[in-house]
């Protein structure tokens, strides 16, 4: 029951570290510190789909789903029903990781733009 639970947290988590890279770019347009972590997220993202490699989260999740083996009267618990099929979108693994690198190369192009702006602003103030 514990790694249900556990498993679960890590779902929850992993989808929650998908949202903060899909939107962590308002953290650079409101010129939060925070946005550095958003960059090296798309970084490591980047990374791991041109590798070929799965997000650690991943092997965690089924880890303790191995471990949880099928003690409860459902198959699958609330959040593993939901928030998986979300997290692992039934396509050819080929396809998300395009799908990756597109979305890291238009999040390199906006903060090239909002590095730019920031210059051009820094430079009349000063």
């Amino acid at each position: 029951m514990i790694y249900r639970v556990l498993a679960d947290f890590v779902i929850v988590v992993h989808f929650l570290w998908i949202l903060f890279l899909i939107f962590g770019f308002i953290l650079a347009l409101m010129r939060s510190k925070m946005a550095f972590v958003h960059v090296a997220g798309l970084l490591f993202t980047l990374f791991l789909s041109i590798m070929g490699w799965y997000c650690p989260l991943t092997y965690v999740e089924n880890y303790l789903h191995t471990l949880s083996g099928s003690a409860s009267t459902y198959s699958e618990s609330f959040i593993t029903t939901y928030f998986y099929h979300l997290i692992y979108p039934d396509l050819p693994e080929k396809y998300i990781r395009i799908g990756d690198i597109v979305f890291f190369c238009l999040y390199l192009i906006a903060y090239g733009y909002l590095a730019k702006r920031y210059r051009i602003l820094h430079r009349i103030k000063g």
